[in-house]
This record gives C-alpha cells, sequence and structure tokens, in this order.
C-alpha cells in the first residue's frame, strides 16, 4: 500500500496515497486543472450559482476553497466581487497563473479556514464552500467551527453555499463511475475503494498510469444541514445536481445552502 500524506486540513487534497511512492501530494494538486473539465463543468451548472447568488443580493464573495480557482474565475466574469482564497499554497499559485491567463482581477490569499478574519478580507455578501471541500475535515466539532468562521466572514443575512458529493447514494451502494462528473476531464477515471461511515476513499486514476487516493468524510445531508444549524446558519436547503427536487438516490452532487 502507498503511504498516506497528510496536508491542511483546509487543503482541497487533504490527504492523497502516492501510486507506490513515485508522486507526491504536490504533483496531484498540481495536476488539479488536468482532474477538472473546466468546459464540461460549466456547462453542467449552467447559470445555477450565478442566480442563487443574484436572488440573495449576494455581489461581493468569498470563494474560500478556490482551488484552481474555476468558480471564482467564472463568478468575475459574470460580474461578482470575488475574493478567492485556498489552503495550499500550490494551488494558490495554480489559481493565480489561471487568473492571469484568463485575464481576470480576482485577488487569491492563501489561507486556511480558521484563519480567515473579517477585519483583513472585510465581510461579504456570500461565501461559497465548493468541490466537496468540507469533507476534508473528518472531526464534526471542527466542522462546525469552520461553519462558524464562515459565518463571522458573511454579513447579516450573507449566503453560504456548499456542494460535496451524494454520500446518502454512495453509502447505500449506488456510486455512479460513469455517471456525469464535473470533476474529470477525459484523462482521468475515478473509483471507489474503502467506504464507511467513517471514510469514503476516491481512487483517481490518470491517462499515464499515475494513481492517486482521495479519503474524505462521507457527511450525510441531513447531519450536514444539522451542523449548519450548530453553527448558527438558518433555512438550510438542499439542491441535487442543480435541482430543487431530486431523487436523493439519483443525485451525483448535492449543494446546499443557509442563511447567517
Amino acid at each position: 500500500m502507498p503511504p498516506v500524506i497528510a496536508l491542511s486540513p483546509a487543503d482541497r487534497l487533504a490527504i492523497a496515497d502516492i501510486d507506490h511512492a513515485r508522486r507526491d501530494a504536490a504533483d496531484f494538486i498540481e495536476r488539479r486543472d488536468e482532474l477538472i473539465d473546466w468546459d464540461k463543468r460549466a456547462a453542467g451548472e449552467g447559470s445555477f450559482f450565478y442566480d442563487l447568488l443574484r436572488r440573495s443580493g449576494a455581489w461581493r464573495v468569498l470563494d474560500a476553497a478556490t482551488g484552481s480557482g474555476f468558480h471564482a474565475a467564472h463568478l468575475y466574469k459574470a460580474g461578482f466581487d470575488v475574493t478567492a482564497c485556498d489552503g495550499s499554497p500550490t494551488l494558490v499559485d495554480r489559481a493565480r497563473r489561471n487568473f492571469e491567463r484568463l485575464g481576470v482581477d480576482v485577488p487569491v490569499h492563501r489561507c486556511d479556514w480558521q484563519a480567515l478574519d473579517a477585519r483583513v478580507l472585510g465581510k461579504f455578501d456570500a461565501v461559497l464552500c465548493l468541490g466537496s471541500s468540507l469533507g476534508q475535515v473528518f472531526d464534526r466539532e471542527a466542522r462546525i467551527a469552520v461553519m462558524k468562521r464562515f459565518r463571522q466572514m458573511l454579513k447579516p443575512g450573507g449566503l453560504l453555499l456548499i456542494d460535496q458529493r451524494n454520500f446518502e447514494a454512495i453509502l447505500a451502494g449506488r456510486f455512479r463511475s460513469s455517471a456525469r462528473d464535473d470533476d474529470c476531464g477525459d484523462s482521468v477515471s475515478v473509483a471507489l475503494g474503502q467506504v464507511d461511515e467513517s471514510v469514503c476513499e476516491f481512487i483517481y486514476r490518470f491517462a499515464d498510469g499515475a494513481q492517486y487516493r482521495l479519503r474524505v468524510c462521507p457527511i450525510r445531508s441531513r447531519q450536514l444541514q444539522d451542523e449548519l444549524r450548530a453553527a448558527g446558519f438558518r433555512a438550510p436547503h438542499a439542491y441535487g445536481d442543480f435541482k430543487p427536487i431530486y431523487d436523493v438516490m439519483n443525485a451525483d452532487f448535492i449543494i446546499h445552502q443557509a442563511h447567517a
């Protein structure tokens, strides 16, 4: 079994197994844009996030798990005032390079979630925590503390959006490796490894033979909504694959929204 490498809890790729110890976690992170098909993801999401933000009157947005900058760049182009941050220095560097390549003026900071400070960054109309990032935090109380920090970054009534894979279906044996997967480009496939109530392991295989294992906490939707309430958020609501009405066993991704 390859060694497990642990990164920051706020890192998009907090724990990765390395194929025969040939690669390190920074290499996996560096390949984030190969992992994500930007055009496919944009087509799949459509105007979903724009519409939610506009309906809430949210124009100043903190992308708190920006990764390689996908959502921050698209929101900027749609007219939003966006600030981006991530706990991974490798991803922050990649986001900056993507922003420069795309000609978008988005400030990006290297910042773990618990270090977010409204006195430094100001308050926002909305905070986004996308890319199944919250699952990197395995402890319930630690997740609640993170969400409390998000709430401190929001103006009164501000909007929090969190997305994650549909662990309800995955834990029921309904993972569809061939389903629409906005995280994967054509050169990447994803399968499951260990799955139980405490961990969900995704195995990413690249066309060049590289293999990486990502382990996350399989947070069920009802559990996450309870934690949102414990963090002081109100009116949590969920969408399945960007639809307000969905079959919980036939959705790949769940998007949670709540208000400060």
